[in-house]
């Protein structure tokens, strides 16, 4: 679902959308966890922009991110 979601972005998103993915290269503890109750459950959120949020999860001892979902906003 998430590849969808990422092959066919909306142009406006384009920017945000590749600077929000350096991030989760660079720092991906950045985001919030998804569940405040659960905070190292590995599954975190980060917003790009104004354009929509991505969800993921962080597998630290492997040094991996998977993205599980990508949330358009509507840019109308």
């Amino acid at each position: 679902m998430a590849r969808a979601q990422i092959q066919a972005p909306p142009a406006k998103a384009l920017a945000t959308l590749g600077e929000a993915f350096e991030v989760l290269e660079l720092v991906p503890e950045r985001g919030e966890p998804l569940h405040q109750a659960n905070p190292t459950g590995g599954v975190y959120t980060l917003p790009f922009g104004e354009h929509g949020l991505i969800t993921y999860l962080l597998l630290a001892d492997q040094d991996r991110v998977d993205v599980l979902l990508v949330t358009w906003l509507d840019l109308g």
